[in-house]
């Protein structure tokens, strides 16, 4: 009997030791989060806000993050009624880095441990848009509006923090102007549709619409 249960320990014990010797830990993973709210009154006494003007909507514009968090002026022109960011970067490496960091694939995810994406755990920061969805690299936030002239509030966060200065990316000089990290995202707005455009729309639809009537008649 003895005997017996002996061999099935060692049956046990080397499968275990098969199992262990097989088994490789799997490729790590650098989470993204990025987050809409009002404006961060913090930051906001801290610096001057950045200016986002120039851009039209669905105008594609790509950049790094985690960036030097800051609030940001919709000076568009448009009042934006969503916004879609579109992780650029699949994987990232940096092998100087503390922990380094190996080809490391780059995906939305929960960093701020509230157990939503996209959403802020701060309770001075209010959540601007209330759907947000996620499919594969590409994150949309909609069902909410940031008014042309508003201050709105946009950090990206990174697990392990990829910030600038943060202890993995080395800190950029103070007169560089581009303090954003590694990892690349394409962003753009789409916009409420203002009711002067529409009424243009209107008025010379029906003035070409005249002007057909007219030269039928004729």
């Amino acid at each position: 009997m003895t005997r017996i249960a002996t061999k099935i320990a060692l049956s046990v014990l080397g499968a275990a030791g098969i199992s262990f010797l097989s088994w490789t830990p799997a490729r790590a993973v650098i989470f993204v989060e990025p987050i809409v709210t009002t404006k961060n009154q913090a930051v906001f006494e801290a610096k001057k806000p950045r200016i986002l003007t120039g851009f039209l909507p669905g105008e594609v514009i790509e950049y790094g993050v985690p960036d030097v968090a800051n609030n940001f002026v919709n000076a568009t022109g448009y009042d934006i009624n969503s916004l879609v960011f579109d992780l650029k970067t699949l994987s990232y490496s940096n092998p100087n880095s503390t922990p380094a960091l190996d080809n490391e694939t780059v995906q939305w995810g929960d960093v701020n441990g509230d157990g939503k994406i996209g959403n802020s755990a701060n309770a001075d920061l209010k959540d601007i848009f209330t759907n947000i969805t996620i499919a594969g690299s590409t994150i949309t936030f909609s069902g909410g509006v940031i008014p042309n002239g508003t201050l709105f509030y946009n950090p990206f966060a990174s697990l392990p923090n990829l910030a600038p200065g943060a202890g993995i990316i080395p800190p950029i000089p103070a007169d560089q102007e581009d303090k954003d990290g590694p990892i690349r995202v394409a962003s753009y707005y789409t916009a409420v549709p203002e009711s002067t455009n529409v009424l243009g729309v209107l008025v010379f639809g029906a003035l070409g619409i005249a002007l057909k009537l007219k030269r039928s008649l004729c």
